[in-house]
């Protein structure tokens, strides 16, 4: 029988934020190689469908959903639960959980480990000496950064091998009402003044 392929949604951050992320996950994130900085939207799980049956299930969220502000928070860890080192999401935080509810059911549905926590993450797999490192690091670093930005796009990212992730081509969040177009209102038509 054929195994499942794994699948997971992200969202990417900027080219800025990325590149400090990979300041701090160069030393403690051992995912460093395989996957570039992102905030996961849909964990990674084993689906029995092919790509384009997952892409079109992520196209039907992705209709449903606008783009919406993202905007980094503090530093935390999820210790003692995990070793993990990430930054927050201080805005964007409902709209990626709603995304993800939408996401979790039907075809793409999954067991989870953890109820979802919406995070960038910048260091895991550590013992308590690195974690603080990890921690004082990432404080540091993102102290002085820009960290707003909007999330425009999903990308389904596919594990191929233990050591490599394949980024899916980007879907567009699209969904939700056109904006407003303001009418003008008509002008009042005045009486020419007779002299």
């Amino acid at each position: 029988m054929k195994r499942p392929r794994v699948f997971g949604v992200v969202i990417t951050v900027p080219d800025a934020l990325s590149r400090a992320a990979d300041r701090v996950r160069r030393h403690y994130d051992p995912n460093f190689p395989r996957i570039g900085a992102h905030v996961t939207v849909l964990p990674p799980r084993p689906l029995p469908l092919t790509r384009g049956e997952v892409l079109a299930a992520v196209r039907r969220a992705a209709a449903a959903s606008r783009p919406f502000a993202c905007s980094l928070g503090g530093i935390r860890t999820f210790d003692p639960v995990m070793p993990v080192v990430y930054a927050s999401l201080r805005r964007g935080r409902v709209s990626l959980r709603r995304l993800h509810a939408r996401l979790a059911r039907g075809s793409l549905c999954g067991a989870e480990a953890f109820p979802y926590v919406p995070h960038l993450t910048l260091g895991q797999k550590l013992d308590s000496a690195r974690l603080r490192r990890a921690v004082a690091l990432s404080e540091r670093i993102f102290s002085s950064l820009e960290k707003d930005w909007t999330a425009g796009q999903l990308v389904v990212v596919e594990r191929l091998t233990e050591e490599l992730w394949l980024p899916l081509a980007p879907v567009p969040l699209n969904g939700g009402p056109a904006p407003a177009i303001r009418q003008r209102r008509p002008r009042r038509k005045t009486k020419a003044r007779t002299r």
